[in-house]
């Protein structure tokens, strides 16, 4: 199995492309750090698409393929726009992210928001702020991080001291950062796998349900329309 080119039109100034792993499962949506590219998870994707997970990596704007932004909107706002589409098509999503981003999209609230959100290595003041309180749409989280890796071992902790109640924690003593410490320690994909499992695959599920209910509703309307 090889990924997909895919585009996501936010708008008419502006495309988003990536890859998309064709696998019939909960979609999670992998996105890079700033400076970056979809690149920067090759090994990671194929790991968890082989898991069973529908795995969409994307350059962010002004990276890679992706058009130039010209409207003036943050990165977070393109992004729950990316998740709106992405949701709209295939339903309830995880987010993966790492690095400095992590931090700005962990705080993501509200209905458009991902129903969970992995975070490998992320970057964070060592005195995080408080995020927003919204627990009808708190996301699950998930911090994955080295332990012996000096300052970014401990803006990691910061950052996952601050979140909510729906958080979880796996490390493991190494140095490395970002995807290159999933790709050397490759059980982490397991975790995420698992963690993804437990936070994704029900709402996924009930989705698709309804989603087929739906379509089988609609066919019998129109067959019966046709019949009169």
């Amino acid at each position: 199995m090889e990924p997909l080119a895919i585009e996501i039109k936010i708008s008419e100034e502006l495309v988003v492309r990536g890859q998309e792993w064709p696998v019939q499962g909960p979609p999670v949506v992998m996105v890079h750090d700033h400076g970056e590219d979809l690149d920067c998870w090759k090994g990671v994707d194929r790991l968890l698409a082989d898991r069973g997970f529908r795995v969409i990596t994307l350059d962010l704007p002004n990276h890679g393929l992706s058009d130039d932004q010209v409207q003036d909107r943050s990165t977070l706002q393109t992004l729950t726009e990316v998740i709106k589409n992405v949701s709209e098509v295939w339903g309830p999503l995880g987010l993966c992210s790492y690095g400095s981003l992590s931090s700005e999209l962990c705080q993501m609230r509200g209905p458009d928001a991902p129903m969970t959100h992995v975070m490998v290595s992320p970057r964070a003041p060592i005195a995080a702020p408080g995020l927003p309180a919204d627990l009808e749409h708190e996301m699950s989280q998930l911090v994955v991080a080295a332990t012996n890796d000096g300052d970014r071992s401990d803006e990691a902790r910061a950052l996952f001291d601050s979140l909510g109640a729906k958080k979880l924690w796996a490390s493991i003593g190494a140095t490395e950062h970002g995807p290159d410490l999933v790709m050397s320690h490759t059980h982490l994909v397991d975790d995420m796998a698992i963690f993804l499992r437990r936070t994704l695959v029900s709402a996924h599920l009930e989705w698709t349900a309804a989603t087929h209910e739906k379509a089988a509703a609609d066919f019998r309307t129109t067959e019966s329309e046709r019949e009169q």
